[in-house]
């Protein structure tokens, strides 16, 4: 193993936790986007100028292309998002949170383990020291 477990664990929850911020973040970013698309819609309904309208379709094309980039991220966000806020897994993440600390606290006492020789070397014929 080249990472330690407790990392491993880490990983994974961290995981599902950023897939729950990134998925909040998106789902915002979609509504304001679609938000954006509605203003500039109008935009174009009240518009007379042919220049003007032309520059507010470049703005609408880059507004679709941020609402894509929103949507796609929520979409693969929110199956972990889901997964994570089922009764079962909620309970079974908790329990990934548990083995965690147990987990560090066996790694913590490998790092800081010592062990004291029972058989002084040096003894010709491998019996203990009685001094």
């Amino acid at each position: 193993m080249d990472r330690k477990a407790s990392d491993q664990i880490k990983a994974f929850l961290d995981f599902a936790e950023e897939c729950r911020e990134l998925n909040a973040m998106a789902r915002s970013g979609v509504a304001e986007e679609d938000k954006r698309h509605q203003d500039l819609i109008h935009a174009i309904e009240f518009e007379e100028n042919p220049d003007r309208i032309a520059q507010i379709g470049m703005r609408i094309h880059q507004n679709r292309v941020e609402r894509r980039v929103y949507k796609d991220l929520f979409e693969v966000t929110d199956p972990v998002v889901q997964f994570t806020q089922d009764s079962q897994n909620k309970k079974a993440l908790d329990q990934m949170r548990q083995l965690l600390g147990k987990v560090r606290k066996v790694e913590k006492y490998h790092e800081n383990r010592v062990y004291i020789p029972r058989i002084k070397e040096g003894n010709s014929h491998g019996q203990e020291d009685s001094e």
